[in-house]
């Protein structure tokens, strides 16, 4: 089965569409969630453990853990905060800040 997981750029995470039993599956109901947040936030399918699919320019994170992908976008939080804020600000998608 599979789920989506949706990163804040901080790495904080919620689940949603879990259950789904295609990748595809849960890649439609990504597109068809509307604004849900006050920004777009990452999205990734997941199994239970693992990165399964990425949006484009995250794809090196398939196949990752995902408390690996929470420490990376952690680190990136720290490291460039001001520069993912000004990306988000001038409506760059967040996968392509990365």
């Amino acid at each position: 089965m599979y789920k989506a997981l949706l990163f804040h750029p901080e790495g904080d995470k919620v689940t949603d569409f879990a259950n789904s039993k295609t990748k595809q599956e849960v890649w439609n109901a990504i597109n068809n969630m509307g604004s849900r947040w006050v920004f777009y936030p990452l999205p990734f399918v997941a199994t239970d453990k693992t990165i399964v699919d990425a949006p484009n320019g995250l794809e090196f994170l398939k196949g990752k853990r995902i408390s690996t992908v929470v420490k990376f976008l952690k680190t990136q939080w720290s490291e460039k905060s001001d520069e993912i804020c000004d990306g988000i600000n001038a409506g760059i998608p967040l996968e392509l800040i990365y």
